[in-house]
């Protein structure tokens, strides 16, 4: 084969390393990711080539291969491709591929081992034990750290996550921003190369984008990371893998679920992981997946009981949407209740028997403030009770979510007492919940559903204080002390998470309109709300994420 005229390009010459001269860019530009001078060249006018050609030799591109190659490579003093896990010469040779530590930062990877290190001890320890974002081994991801073997954008995106929940400096969320925006560059180039590793990556660039208050992004982006999951059937068990490999894919498929919770709740048409697809079982105890400090010590795993809680509760959501459009009664509505509750039930005795931890005790998650785990003790006992304020509040004539009244007058009086008994017993335990966090806890970070439960509770404990069948449960003064206690657990903790700016300035109109001399504000607001069945079937709650990214077709204004 004769060699091609055309001279290699300038940044293959100026490294003194063969060029293919492949047209538009060379394959080593493009696998460095250097400025090709061909590209350059094809851009520009014939006049002006040489001109071109001179400025790209004064600029010569960084040195790279060194900080790249691995270790076998630079030994045989091979060409190393630089890929992760390993490189292709070492895939050809059959040898293991190790890459030297990473004490500076580079354009390839732009932050320090040490940096990264130190970032990894803040994530597992304020975020990882919120549940959306228990997605990583954690023994794994630090010896792939150490050895530098941690994947580019999961690295990022494990970095700039971290910071922008839980470093306020300006100048870091700027860096974060970048960190991104690289992660998601990766990714958008190997999109037809999905891995666990890169959904994993997508996920924390969901969560990322939802705290900086990206909403739309967050969306489109939480849709490709559920497509990157369903191709790699992340969805299914799994048994001829290691209990490594398959526990950490459960923990990304259910961390994708409670991702579409936020954007759908409730519309099946916003789903991207729906439950009909999911044949997973639900995680393991924590001491047995990361091999805990704390040795033979079992805490509950609440894990499992927050993502089965959260199930019952899209089906709560599923059903109060259902019945908004329903036009006529359902005899078989209380024995649907009764199937809820019992499910409720079993979740409760199953945590009570194994570790006898009580999930509907006010004070035994507040017991365990000082533990790791403390956000998941929290999250799943507000759950609890909030489902149970979702599955009741339906049968509250005049509530924006009742059920229509053709439902309403259909179902029996001394079950609308009991619902009604049930909606104020769960609301009072989910104020005392908060405000013993608030007088006692002590945390940078608490999830984001804690905040839902703080405003739905508020809302809620408002409405019943004047509601006729609960008599002297749910009096004036205890629904404004509750709601005052909910703003502030808001104002706390979730000042800066822009989801949950929305309801705080519902929240305080709400409170504004009861303390006026007229307070009928709230009351016409949810009965107008209520009147409208059809449109309530397809209504955003104001803490929807689907709703504050506010899409617009405007294809037809022009």
């Amino acid at each position: 084969m004769t060699r091609s005229r055309c001279p290699p390009c300038v940044q293959c010459r100026y490294r003194k390393v063969r060029c293919d001269r492949r047209q538009d860019v060379c394959g080593n530009c493009d696998r460095l990711q250097f400025a090709c001078s061909f590209r350059a060249s094809a851009e520009k006018s014939a006049n002006t080539k040489r001109t071109t050609t001179d400025s790209t030799r004064s600029c010569p591109p960084e040195r790279r291969r060194g900080s790249r190659a691995c270790l076998s490579c630079r030994r045989s003093k091979a060409r190393c491709s630089g890929e992760l896990p390993a490189c292709r010469t070492c895939q050809q040779r059959q040898r293991e591929c190790h890459y030297p530590a990473l004490d500076v930062p580079s354009l390839l990877v732009p932050i320090r081992r040490e940096e990264l290190a130190t970032v990894l001890d803040q994530f597992f320890r304020h975020l990882y034990p919120i549940p959306s974002f228990a997605i990583l081994h954690e023994p794994s991801v630090r010896q792939q750290c150490r050895q530098g073997m941690l994947e580019l954008p999961l690295a990022l995106s494990i970095a700039a996550i971290t910071n922008v929940y839980l470093n306020p400096d300006p100048r870091m969320f700027r860096e974060c921003k970048s960190w991104i925006s690289r992660a998601e560059t990766f990714l958008w180039e190997h999109l037809h190369q999905p891995s666990l590793a890169r959904v994993q990556a997508l996920v924390f660039v969901v969560h990322y984008h939802i705290q900086a208050g990206e909403f739309a992004r967050a969306y489109m982006l939480a849709g490709m990371a559920a497509r990157a999951a369903i191709a790699l059937r992340v969805n299914y068990e799994r048994p001829e893998l290691g209990f490594i490999a398959q526990e950490t894919r459960r923990r990304v498929l259910w961390g994708l679920t409670m991702l579409d919770g936020q954007f759908s709740v409730g519309l099946p048409e916003y789903e991207t992981i729906p439950y009909t697809i999911v044949y997973q079982q639900f995680p393991c105890c924590e001491e047995d997946y990361s091999e805990d400090e704390l040795g033979g010590t079992k805490h509950p795993n609440l894990l499992a009981a927050c993502l089965q809680i959260s199930k019952v509760q899209r089906d709560v959501m599923r059903l109060t949407r259902q019945l908004a459009i329903s036009d006529k009664p359902l005899a078989e509505l209380p024995v649907l209740i009764q199937e809820i509750q019992t499910d409720l039930w079993r979740i409760h005795t199953d945590l009570e028997l194994k570790f006898d931890f009580s999930i509907s005790s006010t004070t035994q998650a507040l017991d365990m403030k000082t533990s790791r785990w403390f956000p998941r003790y929290l999250l799943a006992s507000l759950s609890w009770h909030q489902v149970h304020c979702d599955l009741y509040r339906i049968f509250l004539p005049g509530y924006p979510e009742a059920v229509p009244s053709i439902i309403m007058n259909a179902t029996e009086a001394t079950f609308r007492d009991h619902a009604s008994e049930m909606c104020s017993t769960h609301v009072q335990q989910i104020f005392k919940i908060l405000q013993g966090v608030l007088d006692d806890v002590d945390l940078p970070l608490l999830p984001f559903y804690v905040a839902v439960t703080a405003y739905q509770a508020a809302r809620l404990g408002l409405f019943l204080r004047s509601f006729p069948r609960i008599g002297g449960q749910m009096t004036l003064n205890r629904a404004v002390v509750g709601a005052n206690t909910a703003l502030s657990m808001l104002l706390r903790f979730f000042s800066s998470t822009p989801p949950a700016h929305d309801m705080v300035a519902d929240l305080q109109q709400l409170m504004e309109a009861e303390s006026s001399p007229s307070n009928t504000v709230q009351r016409q607001r949810c009965s107008a709300q209520g009147h409208s069945d059809t449109s309530r079937h397809s209504s955003l709650a104001v803490h929807s994420l689907i709703r504050q990214a506010d899409f617009v077709d405007g294809g037809y204004d022009s």
